[in-house]
């Protein structure tokens, strides 16, 4: 089994876990012309298969988490610009406010 391929595979899920994408895609990259260069042959294959599968995971989860995390704000820039209250029946009204986005400078 290749080191190297091994060593690229431990950066990916490194910067994977840090939450690093530019670090991973590199990393992916490396990955990938190493493989093309050395090429891979089938017990390596077989080998590496386990670690890929858990790379996979671990990036479709990465992906979730940020997908997620951007429908909270999402949700809570909706929030910040609404009025959310309670009439005497108990029913829930919502007015839109006009609030400017909040600025940075």
């Amino acid at each position: 089994m290749s080191r190297a391929l091994i060593r690229q595979m431990g950066q990916i899920r490194a910067a994977l876990l840090a939450g690093d994408a530019p670090m991973a895609l590199d990393a992916i990259d490396a990955l990938a012309r190493t493989a093309a260069r050395k090429g891979i042959d089938e017990p390596t294959r077989e080998a590496l298969e386990p670690g890929l599968a858990d790379l996979r995971a671990l990036a479709e989860a990465s992906l979730r988490g940020a997908q997620q995390a951007a429908e909270q704000v999402r949700a809570i820039v909706q929030a910040a610009r609404s009025l959310q209250t309670y009439d005497s029946l108990g029913r829930r009204t919502v007015s839109e406010t006009r609030a400017n986005a909040p600025q940075r400078f």
